[in-house]
């Protein structure tokens, strides 16, 4: 693989390259004088018994007066396009390339959609992070266009014409007013990696994909092709992947909402246990004839939503102990909606409609129990038997109090709050008796 830490002043154009063999000779103590940031070069050039640290990443202001940027690169083929392939420093690749941002005002051709900053920075940080051996990091391809060749010079390697070094006029670039190489797929990879006030250039290494005088109708088929055919990963199947890649203690502190519905999945004395779907496959559960009618990012929001909800719930700092009411609040439903509960495709208890109305409702559920103290499950069962025919769950259900039809957050809201005015205390005063006091004393009596 190509490895290029180019550096080209403007006093000399000095370059420091390596690949499977070094592709220049400068000695040691200059390459790393310049790495730290010394004025100028003081030794003459000698042969390099090795490459700098990869990774290592010189002062910005060094980045300006490069001139010259040269990659070594296989020529490829990919599917029917010719390219070059090899690998580059994350931050070279930034500075030969630019994109083509489509402005309906003012670049109708504009190939790139706008800049997400927050993506592009997630970026920057999951490339700056320290190495970790149970945890590598890996980019796709870079994908660019060399839409002006007079910008390129294509040299071979050893008379190879397959092995070639790809030298870039970096000042022929800088000052033109177009865009010369033009980044077809990885704009937010790049952004930041040349570096910037606030971060300092990245020099790790990264692979790259090189196109030579692509039409821009061609590079538009090729962004909506890697782009328009991509399909997101489940989100379930994502927070699955992410809690396994973390430390119970790191997702309790950082992920509680996670935490706490992987656990309500797995947990054999939760109701939820063996009913959610963490993402990935179904064959497996249609095979054991097993239903699995909500998914874990439905868990995970409906989970979070409780804990926003609640204002008594984070005075208990312990996690489990949280961990805990919400699970029995989840078997207080069980047993309440015990129909609807077992018939998902007949009731809407299990649809999203239904977590959300109830996950919010849990809130209110659990605060009560808590200022009584009194937190078992046939406490919470107890108010719930209270909202119990406050609405029809059934799928087909018509008329005033049916739920279908009804989706979206703003009705969960309606939902949960039509639940929670038929709530009561031991004198059988509920929310919705004290809405109708409190408007019909909308005018003080004298």
């Amino acid at each position: 693989m190509a490895i290029s830490i180019a550096l080209s002043f403007e006093r000399g154009l000095t370059r420091v390259g390596t690949s499977d063999r070094l592709l220049s000779k400068v000695s040691e103590d200059s390459v790393l004088s310049v790495l730290k940031g010394a004025p100028e070069m003081t030794s003459p050039a000698t042969e390099v018994p090795a490459p700098a640290e990869e990774g290592h990443r010189p002062p910005p202001d060094l980045l300006s007066n490069i001139r010259q940027l040269e990659f070594v690169a296989f020529k490829s083929k990919n599917l029917d396009t010719e390219c070059y392939r090899g690998t580059a420093p994350l931050a070279e690749l930034t500075i030969v390339s630019s994109a083509d941002v489509f402005d309906q005002d003012t670049n109708r051709e504009g190939l790139q959609r706008d800049l997400s900053p927050s993506h592009a920075a997630q970026a920057y940080d999951y490339a700056a992070r320290m190495p970790d051996k149970e945890r590598p990091r890996a980019f796709p391809e870079v994908v660019l266009n060399v839409r002006d060749k007079d910008v390129l010079r294509i040299e071979p390697v050893d008379g190879d014409g397959d092995h070639v070094r790809l030298i870039f006029d970096v000042d022929a670039i800088r000052k033109a007013r177009s865009v010369k190489v033009s980044r077809v797929d990885g704009n937010h990879r790049l952004y930041y990696t040349a570096g910037d006030d606030r971060r300092q250039p990245i020099y790790l290494m990264a692979p790259f994909q090189i196109h030579i005088g692509l039409t821009k109708d061609q590079e538009t088929g090729l962004f909506v092709d890697m782009n328009a055919n991509q399909k997101g990963l489940n989100t379930s199947h994502l927070s699955w992947l992410m809690n396994r890649l973390s430390e119970e203690e790191v997702q309790m502190k950082e992920h509680p909402e996670r935490w706490i519905a992987i656990r309500l999945a797995g947990d054999g004395y939760s109701p939820w246990h063996g009913i959610i779907h963490m993402g990935g496959s179904k064959i497996g559960a249609r095979e054991q004839g097993l239903i699995r009618p909500v998914n874990l990012k439905s868990l995970e929001g409906g989970v979070k939503r409780t804990l926003s909800k609640s204002a008594y719930i984070h005075d208990i700092t312990d996690i489990k102990a949280q961990y805990i009411l919400l699970r029995n609040f989840w078997q207080a439903v069980k047993q309440v909606f015990p129909e609807e509960w077992a018939n998902p495709k007949e009731y809407l208890i299990l649809r999203n409609l239904g977590v959300v109305s109830l996950s919010t409702l849990a809130g209110t559920v659990i605060d009560r129990c808590l200022a009584r103290q009194r937190i078992a499950v046939g406490d919470m069962g107890r108010y719930l038997t209270q909202c119990r025919g406050t609405w029809d769950w059934r799928a087909d259900a018509v008329g005033d109090r049916s739920v279908s039809g009804m989706s979206g957050n703003r009705a969960a809201l309606i939902v949960a709050g039509r639940m929670a005015e038929d709530l009561a205390e031991d004198d059988g005063v509920n929310f919705g008796d004290l809405t109708r006091q409190l408007v019909a004393n909308e005018v003080p009596s004298s």
